[in-house]
């Protein structure tokens, strides 16, 4: 009755019995900061009653996409989050025991979607100095690898892919015939995107999301942009709708207010610089938070980071830990407005305090 390839899976729930109310979410790359009564009501009153009811239709949130993008609606797809893009992707171009090239580590959703499919993963792991190198990339490519993904900028090691890199790993894809993916959650930080190249080429996908700089990962809703032939066959995997009637119109209200965006990356520049400035104060080392919303802190060991995790929960201050290979002895926080920040900060020195 049961699959043995889903079987074999680990899963586990991250970031439970969070006080979201009064707690410092550092834990899951979101908004840290809540939205203000004023904003929350002007959300709640775009929702119309009279949508409840009936099965959405989203043809103006792709027209409001295509308009604020400058890409035409038909080199648009929208779906239910960058997860389900993936599993799409993933489901429609890549067969059983073909292969997929993933970066290591990254969003942990990419392994477990192409166990869930039966494809094959092949690791391009970062080196010693937390960076990739182009010819690790082309020993793990092989006559089965049919789609390259790449998240740029990367987390949870903060790595953006330069544009010679980028043109390197294009070409190389397109002589063996490979699709790339690139995956721009959080472009709205400081990258630089290729939206626009991935209109014209006919390899290429860019996938996006509103959870990170848009700080709305509730709605899950994200968006891919690419040749018209690949969104049309990519799209047939829709379901019903590609979204709900909530989320659709959160969305369409968010495209309408960009300042929303604007104020919520700059509370975080501001948040990174602080963080930044304490860290290099007390000589550790960290690495992140320019073109990210989240930064890693080394620690001593995996064993600190636990200990710190636990010190900082009872304080409903939630981070991210248990990373494992290179950053094992790391911890993670998302940034967010300088007053949170101030208070991981405290309590980060005072666990210190305590250390020794």
């Amino acid at each position: 009755m049961f699959k043995p390839h889903i079987q074999k899976l680990e899963r586990t729930q991250t970031s439970e019995n969070r006080d979201i109310k009064k707690g410092v979410l550092l834990d899951r790359n979101e908004r840290v900061e809540n939205y203000n009564e004023a904003t929350y009501r002007k959300i709640i009153k775009s929702i119309s009653r009279f949508s409840i009811n009936a099965t959405p239709d989203i043809q103006n949130l792709y027209k409001n996409l295509s308009k604020f993008f400058k890409v035409n609606k038909n080199n648009i797809y929208i779906g239910q989050g960058i997860t389900e893009l993936m599993s799409q992707i993933i489901f429609s171009l890549v067969k059983k025991n073909e292969e997929v090239v993933i970066m290591d580590p990254t969003y942990p959703m990419y392994e477990v979607l192409c166990n869930l499919n039966e494809v094959k993963i092949k690791k391009w792991k970062f080196n010693k100095n937390l960076s990739l190198e182009f010819n690790d990339l082309k020993k793990i490519v092989t006559k089965k690898t049919k789609v390259i993904f790449l998240v740029n900028p990367n987390l949870p090691i903060e790595f953006e892919f330069d544009n010679t890199l980028k043109n390197k790993i294009y070409k190389f894809c397109l002589k063996k015939n490979i699709i790339l993916v690139y995956d721009e959650a959080y472009y709205h930080f400081g990258s630089k995107t290729e939206i626009k190249n991935s209109v014209k080429k006919k390899n290429l996908i860019v996938m996006r999301t509103f959870s990170k700089a848009w700080g709305l990962p509730s709605i899950r809703l994200g968006f891919l942009v690419t040749n018209r032939k690949l969104c049309e066959y990519i799209s047939k995997c829709r379901s019903l709708v590609e979204t709900n009637a909530l989320s659709f119109q959160i969305a369409m209200w968010a495209l309408n207010n960009r300042k929303i965006l604007d104020n919520h990356v700059s509370q975080i520049k501001e948040g990174s610089k602080y963080i930044q400035k304490r860290l290099k104060e007390l000589n550790i080392f960290f690495k992140g938070g320019i073109v990210t919303n989240a930064i890693l802190i080394r620690l001593k060991d995996r064993k600190e980071t636990e200990n710190l995790r636990l010190f900082m929960r009872k304080k409903k201050i939630y981070i991210r830990t248990n990373f494992k290979g290179k950053i094992e002895n790391c911890i993670r926080i998302s940034l967010g407005p300088v007053d949170k920040m101030k208070i991981f900060m405290s309590a980060f020195n005072n666990w210190l305090k305590l250390k020794r």
